[in-house]
């Protein structure tokens, strides 16, 4: 018993004032550091989600553009397979020529709203690359984090040490990931 006393306080000897106060000094170091990562996983995040919604949207709209495009192609092959009977020449003609360049205005259309979603699909992908990026940030200054915390509350400096080189890897990754906005 006595000899955990000693074993005590030579930790409390060799774990002076000033050590707490630098293992608190970094707690709060790595704490700042990964709120930020936090509010830009959780920005980045929403921005991916909302160009999800987009892409979605878009490759619909898309789809609405070809479904009439080929409504007007089957109307446009039924007046050629089977005309009405004693039709105008010149309005079936006028009809015709419509037909035609309705189908050619929704393909351009749709040319036009691939062109947009795919340019969406690219931002999404971006979005979501920072948010993992950030996210994976956070989780390395969490861990840091909770090893400098319990430095402190076992009195073991070897904690703090790995605290403070996963918080370094942490704060390297928010950096990377910064870089790339």
């Amino acid at each position: 018993m006595a000899d955990d006393k000693k074993i005590d306080e030579s930790k409390d000897k060799d774990f002076s004032k000033r050590t707490n106060q630098l293992i608190a000094l970094t707690a709060l170091v790595l704490a700042i550091c990964a709120t930020f990562a936090s509010l830009y996983a959780g920005a980045n995040a929403s921005k991916g989600i909302l160009a999800q919604n987009q892409v979605s949207d878009g490759w619909a709209y898309y789809q609405a553009k070809g479904i009439r495009q080929t409504i007007y192609s089957s109307q446009l092959e039924m007046l050629e397979i089977d005309p009405p009977s004693n039709p105008d020449p010149a309005k079936l003609e006028e009809l015709k020529k419509d037909y035609i360049e309705t189908i050619e205005r929704y393909d351009k259309e749709r040319d036009e709203i691939k062109a947009d979603t795919q340019a969406k699909e690219k931002e999404r992908d971006h979005f979501l690359e920072l948010n993992k990026g950030f996210a994976g940030s956070l989780t390395y200054l969490q861990i840091a984090i909770l090893l400098v915390s319990l430095a402190g509350l076992m009195k073991q400096i070897y904690f703090w040490y790995a605290g403070i080189a996963i918080g370094a890897f942490g704060v390297f990754n928010f950096v990377q990931a910064m870089m790339i906005v």
